[in-house]
């Protein structure tokens, strides 16, 4: 069965990764074929964080296959979610730091065929599914991946003793945290310090509860804590944020002076220096090295020119390692919504949904009113309505958004159809997003 498997990921078989560039440089990868049949694979990563709030590595969510008779000849559920693992995988894994893992969750069957040796296990860890059973075989399959240098985690864990034969294999014991009380959760904690594992802190969603689990001694910690907003009580915007917001302002206008910007970039020398790195760097892909702010500002475009400056701006506006991911979700959020709205038959402009994206977590980065900062800022009505939680035509695109980080797959599909898109244009997009927001951070 491995072997079966083993030979759709590699050799001629293997649709594989071949670079292709967009009209912004970057390198995207088609989505795969598996023997003539096309199959997209929706793939969300979640952040997981270790205790200095630096990205530890990602849980992978994606779409399993539900029908595998749309799978031509001997194509099993297994096999046909192996493809699914290995696609999502190949999506994430160009824009993963080298000491970044991924965890990904394995059935039983699949847990027993050794199917994760598909994967690196240099950046690979395997998710024990709390409904998986224990039994000789399955443990003698987890002692063999152990040793083969993965990771094992064990998912949902409230105290179910059924689940301890797991537990003394286990690198990682994620501890459902959602719906539960702290009192509860910190028995399990008392329980699990014994064990020589680390201590995840799962379904975390807002920052009181990250931090009570901060405080409990958990290692890492997963979640939407980061995306929602803890605005401080009279909390202002410094003068160098105050700057730097009415330079937001500036370019967020679709009329912005090209010029005048060009200005402010050689006032600020490390502008001047993220501007060409960024130009010069291989996710650009230009033809040749820019020798002026002037001639990369040509190179870059009016468009172009405003999307760096806006992600950069806000890269600058907070340094803590949680901003930093906060930014690049942004950054990836309103590239996505960009691309998608290319072909959306709405009418929403796409360069508008980019700002959409963009914006989506401002208030969660300055831990400020978002009332406060967008009321200076010359945005079309919609974008502020839908970015206040009221309703517009840009509401859809957010809720899509949502649902598809949130790997609300039923919702997402349906927001899909509602916009006229195809799951191959969105899994295109989600990946080429990826990676050119990436180009920011490298």
């Amino acid at each position: 069965m491995l072997k079966r498997i083993k030979s759709l990921f590699e050799g001629p078989q293997r649709d594989v990764r071949a670079a292709v560039h967009d009209s912004d440089g970057i390198s995207v990868a088609p989505v795969s074929e598996n023997h003539g049949v096309t199959c997209a694979t929706l793939v969300a990563r979640q952040p997981i964080f270790d205790r200095k709030s630096s990205i530890w590595g990602y849980e992978l969510l994606f779409r399993r296959p539900p029908d595998t008779s749309k799978f031509p000849g001997e194509m099993d559920s297994d096999i046909a979610t192996s493809t699914v693992i290995s696609d999502g995988f190949s999506i994430v894994q160009p824009v993963l730091q080298p000491d970044q893992k991924v965890l990904i969750n394995f059935s039983a069957d699949l847990l027993k065929q050794q199917i994760p040796k598909v994967l690196p296990a240099a950046q690979c860890g395997v998710e024990i599914l709390e409904t998986v059973q224990p039994s000789r075989e399955l443990v003698k399959s987890l002692l063999q991946l152990k040793q083969d240098g993965y990771l094992l985690a064990v998912d949902d864990y409230t105290g179910q003793k059924e689940l301890e034969v797991f537990l003394k294999v286990a690198d990682i014991v994620k501890v459902e945290i959602l719906g539960r009380s702290m009192k509860d959760v910190y028995a399990n904690v008392k329980d699990l310090k014994t064990l020589p594992c680390l201590l995840l802190a799962e379904k975390v969603e807002d920052q009181k509860t990250f931090e009570l689990c901060h405080k409990m001694g958990f290692d890492l910690f997963q979640g939407f804590f980061f995306s929602r907003p803890e605005l401080m009580k009279g909390k202002k915007l410094s003068a160098s944020q105050a700057v730097k917001m009415r330079l937001l302002s500036q370019i967020s206008d679709d009329e912005f002076s090209v010029n005048e910007v060009g200005g402010i970039l050689r006032a600020d020398v490390s502008l001047v220096y993220k501007l060409m790195r960024y130009l010069n760097s291989v996710h650009f892909a230009l033809p040749m090295k820019v020798k002026s702010v002037e001639h990369g500002i040509a190179l870059l475009g009016s468009q172009k020119l405003r999307q760096w400056l806006c992600v950069t701006v806000l890269s600058e506006l907070e340094a803590t390692p949680m901003s930093r991911h906060v930014v690049s979700q942004s950054a990836q959020r309103g590239k996505f919504l960009e691309i998608l709205g290319e072909n959306a038959r709405n009418g929403v402009r796409p360069d508008s949904l980019f700002l959409l994206g963009l914006f989506s977590l401002l208030e969660t980065l300055l831990s400020v009113s978002l009332d406060d900062m967008l009321k200076d800022m010359p945005l079309d009505e919609g974008i502020v309505a839908a970015l206040q939680g009221e309703e517009s035509p840009y509401s859809p695109w957010l809720r899509l958004l949502s649902h598809y980080e949130r790997a609300e797959w039923d919702e997402a599909e349906q927001d899909m159809r509602e916009a006229g898109i195809t799951e191959m244009a969105v899994v295109k997009a989600y990946e080429q997003s990826l990676q050119w927001a990436m180009a920011f951070f490298d």
